[in-house]
């Protein structure tokens, strides 16, 4: 495993491990359970969206206790009084309300694709996959991602060769062949053998782990590209993921004292530790591994095939949390393994959240969504004239390059793609082109017209594609319906409240003042205290001295001493607060009491107590915010009411509950 290969391989998953990005995604619990919950005016609310929006609104709460239950449902049945309420005077038919939701929806759909349709399978297939590490052999071409295109026909022909040449012999001879033939100079003397890996692999390497899992154990894969090469691929053992582990270590190194010497030493070490001595105090002073040695040894955790086979399996033969490994040769001397904790993929939930942080921005996801644009194209009964876009790329000439390339103009009945029925021509082909004007000045002539055109034509049909899927959202998936309809539904809900409580509480005034009028008891000042707020414009020796002159002669006395002073300025203003202020805080209420001086932020302030003011009632200016937020719960209450009478709410007990757990 030192190869070039192996190594490269072995870094790029260390990398990959590190990656923490959270991925965006719509994890809604949609339910196929269609009962009647209850019905508003006969429109029948189902349990399964009764339970979507209850678990997504109530998230960990959600525990369908009786008292949870009632509750959620009591607001969701208003909430869908109003709805009601909307539709019943046409909101749902006002132009600008509609140009909103389909606004919401564009954007949706397009995460959605990438979060559901691709996303969701890809971790899914992550999951399922990281149950099982492979054994694998391989025979390798190496060839560069970015190399000519005569060396990738070369390397090409010659993996294509070695396959011809296995089948031919029904897939025996392999390790033979990777003998002589593979390029990966370590793993050919021993097969082709890399050893064992799980999913998912490094950026690059998602068609090499297609073929790993999908070929059958002992059979070979087709030639698979990965960023490194070209490789055929045969599985040759399976087993049940390792997982990974957390560990510590302790290391001496053979360069250091000679193998004999750091032999004896890891002894002496073991010997420590079997007679309780703490395995963070041994790591800190023998451990010559300078990255964990202050750190109580401490790697963290690791996966298959990134370190020596021995050191590995060492790791992973610990039975349980604290057991630590006899001395351990590998390559560079002797190891003490601790194991902190094991990480197993049982828990699928936890799993997959790993997996979002792991395969996130990888290039699967492209290959993934190329796949999921041929399956749509399949399932709509795609189609393509082949001839006709042949017809198109000939007909071009040199300013297809420039601005001023005009658009042929084609009769409509000039077929090009059908995609469900739906009929699109060279003419739409042409302005696609006209419109994406940077798409097609790109090329800059790097490439010939005809290979210009197809790249251009493969955008188009994709574009196409996804437009037909994003459309067919709601039919496909419940929980993309789910959350169009509580987009729709909120959009209708803040009309309609706007309109028949939020307008009304700030723009009745006659209603306004008439339930202020009625409700003064619910408008008064609490006991409160008159202070006087004393400035002081002047050095920090200059404040305090006017400040300790105030404690000594008092008000009357302060502002005339300093009234013609130039050096020292003193103003006040008199100001009434709560009495829990922290204006006042700690400062006794007794005449002639004062505040701390506060220096800083200058200017320096004290405040000084005046008397204090009894309760009174507040006028409706003063307290015209909280009465406000009351009429509107006032309004509201009448509204609802006013609801129930108009449209009737029946709840299916029974299925009620059914829901209770």
């Amino acid at each position: 495993m030192n190869s070039y290969f192996c190594k490269k391989f072995k870094t790029h998953m260390r990398i990959l491990y590190l990656v923490f990005i959270v991925l965006s995604t719509l994890s809604l619990n949609a339910q196929k359970n269609d009962d009647v919950l209850f019905t508003v005016d006969n429109n029948e609310v189902s349990v399964s969206e009764f339970k979507y929006i209850y678990e997504k609104n109530n998230a960990d709460n959600a525990d369908y206790s009786k008292e949870s239950l009632d509750e959620y449902l009591g607001l969701y049945k208003k909430f869908k009084l109003k709805v009601r309420r909307a539709k019943d005077i046409g909101l749902d038919t006002v132009k600008s309300l509609q140009d909103e939701l389909a606004g919401y929806r564009k954007q949706l759909a397009k995460s959605y694709l990438k979060d559901k349709e691709i996303s969701n399978k890809l971790i899914e297939e992550v999951a399922v996959r990281m149950q099982e590490d492979i054994e694998i052999q391989h025979i390798f071409v190496a060839v560069d991602l970015k190399t000519s295109e005569e060396k990738l026909a070369t390397a090409q022909a010659k993996i294509n060769n070695v396959y011809d040449k296995l089948m031919q012999n029904d897939g025996n001879g392999f390790e033979e062949m990777a003998k002589t033939l593979s390029e990966d100079k370590i793993t050919a003397p021993n097969g082709g053998r890399l050893g064992f890996y799980t999913s998912p692999l490094p950026d690059g390497f998602y068609e090499f782990e297609n073929a790993m899992y999908n070929t059958n154990i002992g059979d070979i894969s087709k030639p698979v590209r990965s960023r490194m090469g070209f490789h055929i691929i045969r599985p040759v053992s399976k087993r049940p993921a390792r997982g990974e582990m957390e560990i510590a270590h302790i290391l001496i190194r053979n360069k250091d004292r000679g193998k004999a010497g750091a032999k004896i030493l890891i002894d002496s070490v073991y010997s420590l530790l079997n007679e309780g001595k703490s395995f963070d105090n041994l790591a800190a002073k023998f451990s010559v591994d300078t990255k964990t040695k202050h750190n109580g040894g401490y790697i963290g955790f690791f996966g298959i095939n990134q370190y020596e086979e021995t050191f590995e399996k060492a790791a992973f033969d610990l039975n349980k949390d604290g057991d630590y490994t006899e001395p351990l040769a590998t390559n560079i001397g002797y190891h003490i393994i601790k194991r902190i904790s094991k990480r197993d993929n049982q828990d699928i939930p936890r799993l997959k959240k790993r997996i979002q942080a792991r395969i996130n921005k990888n290039d699967r996801f492209e290959i993934a969504e190329v796949k999921m644009i041929e399956d749509v194209k399949i399932e709509a009964g795609y189609k393509e004239d082949r001839l006709s876009l042949k017809r198109f790329a000939t007909a071009l000439d040199e300013t297809f390059y420039s601005y001023k390339w005009q658009a042929p103009e084609y009769e409509n009945t000039v077929g090009l793609i059908e995609l469900a029925g739906e009929k699109y021509n060279l003419s739409d082909f042409a302005f696609f082109i006209k419109s994406n004007v940077r798409e097609r000045l790109k090329f800059n002539k790097t490439k010939n017209l005809e290979e210009a055109t197809e790249e251009l034509f493969e955008k188009f049909v994709k574009e196409k594609v996804m437009a037909y899927e994003e459309a067919n959202l709601e039919r496909k998936h419940d929980d993309f319906r789910s959350l169009m309809r509580e987009y729709r539904e909120g959009i209708l809900l803040f009309e309609i409240t706007k309109q028949e409580v939020w307008d009304k509480a700030s723009k009745d005034t006659v209603g306004l003042n008439k339930f202020f009028n009625a409700h003064t008891e619910n408008y008064q000042w609490p006991e409160r205290v008159k202070i006087n707020k004393y400035t002081i414009l002047s050095d920090k020796i200059g404040a305090s001295s006017a400040y300790t002159y105030y404690q000594k002669k008092g008000a009357n006395k302060i502002i005339d001493k300093y009234r013609k002073d130039k050096d020292i300025d003193v103003s006040f203003e008199e100001m009434i607060v709560d009495i829990d202020s922290e204006l006042i805080s700690g400062m006794e209420l007794e005449e002639g009491k004062v505040s701390k001086l506060t220096l800083t932020p200058k200017p320096a302030t004290f405040y000084a107590y005046v008397a204090k003011v009894k309760p009174s009632p507040k006028t409706i200016d003063e307290a015209k915010g909280y009465v406000i937020a009351d009429y509107q719960d006032y309004l509201e209450k009448e509204w609802i009411a006013e609801l129930q009478k108009k449209y009737p709410v029946k709840v299916n007990k029974k299925v009620l509950k059914s829901l209770t757990k």
